[in-house]
């Protein structure tokens, strides 16, 4: 939840199409530069989070990767349990307990983003939505530091709470 500003005593009013239209963001954090990686879908499923891996899995062709994936049941699939084996040279697969999203560092990059690029604003069809998000990760991307301080903000936090 955040804040929006209004006049004292008059209810905010956000526009709605009257449907819930989602998008699904796949997306790693490079947690040495700070870059990110990211994908946008219609929906999630294991055929798409396939096509994500992929193609992280390409752009890191000489990089050893360290995946922080939860337990959504389209990513322990045998089709992508699979692929991971057949990259165990190159993977290494951190999987974290059930309902527990604080452990995941990425959780404060999706939290910066509802709330700077997506929250209180009517997009009126998906393409707009997915606009703001591709302009939302460009910015990130341009500014490596944010994405980086959102992780140990996340961290700092699990300090916090022992």
């Amino acid at each position: 939840m955040t804040k929006v500003w209004t006049l004292r005593g008059r209810r905010p009013l956000v526009p709605a199409a009257g449907q819930n239209r989602r998008l699904c963001v796949y997306g790693a954090l490079n947690y040495r530069n700070g870059q990110t990686h990211y994908m946008v879908y219609p929906k999630k499923s294991a055929r798409q989070f396939l096509r994500f891996l992929r193609q992280l899995l390409a752009a890191n062709r000489k990089r050893f990767l360290v995946l922080v994936l939860d337990n959504a049941s389209y990513r322990r699939t045998g089709a992508v349990l699979d692929l991971l084996t057949e990259h165990e040279e190159q993977v290494f697969v951190v999987w974290l307990p059930i309902y527990s999203p604080e452990l995941s560092a990425i959780e404060g990059l999706w939290g910066h983003l509802k709330k700077t690029a997506l929250n209180n604003y009517f997009f009126g069809d998906t393409v707009r939505l997915e606009d703001a998000i591709n302009r939302a990760f460009y910015e990130l991307n341009r500014h490596p530091e944010t994405a980086l301080s959102l992780a140990y903000h996340t961290i700092q936090n699990l300090g916090e709470t022992a």
